[in-house]
């Protein structure tokens, strides 16, 4: 099935993402994942001092904690209300200010304009999450809308390879990937460059991890990280 005929994509993730919250840190493949991801950002974007940022998708806020300790404040921006429950009690349990790190459930649409009061960021963070969404040219539009000039916009997702693409997704979160196996980089440098906002976009390899896709078959596979600055 193409991602123009999956039927309310939206609405699957965030009723599947709101039936796993309670258990998804108790997974290590998306602990892991999370962590690898902070890494690549940091690593990137190495003076965070001062930054205001959004983690768009935020989920539990696995990345919004490593990144906490390295800016000004933290947004976490999610469509399920069980993750942003979940990563508010994390904030909350470790007597963080919710002025400087909380999490919001919304569901940000460039249709709908400005759905932040005007808030602009410094860095803007999107991990593994891009895949989800059906239309990431419109997803891509809004959330530059919301960066300051010269600020920053940085998606991880996983490189497509085409190869093992027809072994991936095949259980039961098949019906929330819309762009199934990921992407191949210059897909998202695309879309960031069709906004018409973004100079310097760039992309690489972030890290890559051994993931077992058969019984005894086990292949690499790639995350990259796009940028690129606003004008």
């Amino acid at each position: 099935m193409e991602a123009n005929e999956l039927p309310n994509i939206a609405e699957l993730n965030k009723e599947y993402f709101n039936n796993t919250s309670s258990t998804y840190d108790a997974n290590p493949t998306n602990v892991l994942y999370a962590k690898k991801c902070a890494e690549a950002i940091l690593r990137e974007v190495k003076d965070l001092k001062g930054y205001e940022v959004m983690d768009f998708a935020c989920g539990t806020g696995l990345i919004s904690q490593d990144l906490f300790a390295h800016v000004k404040s933290i947004l976490g921006v999610d469509s399920s209300q069980n993750m942003v429950n979940e990563y508010n009690k994390k904030v909350s349990q470790q007597g963080i200010d919710k002025e400087v790190m909380q999490a919001i459930c919304l569901e940000l649409k460039e249709s709908d304009g400005d759905q932040l009061n005007g808030r602009k960021f410094d860095l803007i963070v999107c991990a593994s999450a891009f895949h989800h969404i059906d239309d990431i040219d419109s997803t891509t539009r809004m959330l530059v809308s919301y960066l300051k000039q010269g600020g920053e916009l940085v998606v991880l997702d996983l490189k497509k390879h085409p190869e093992v693409l027809h072994k991936l997704h095949e259980e039961n979160k098949d019906h929330i990937i819309a762009h199934r196996g990921g992407f191949f980089p210059e897909e998202l440098e695309k879309a960031f460059l069709t906004t018409g906002m973004l100079e310097n976009v760039s992309s690489k390899i972030a890290f890559s991890l051994p993931k077992q896709i058969e019984k005894d078959e086990e292949h690499i596979f790639e995350w990259f990280l796009v940028k690129g600055k606003k004008i």
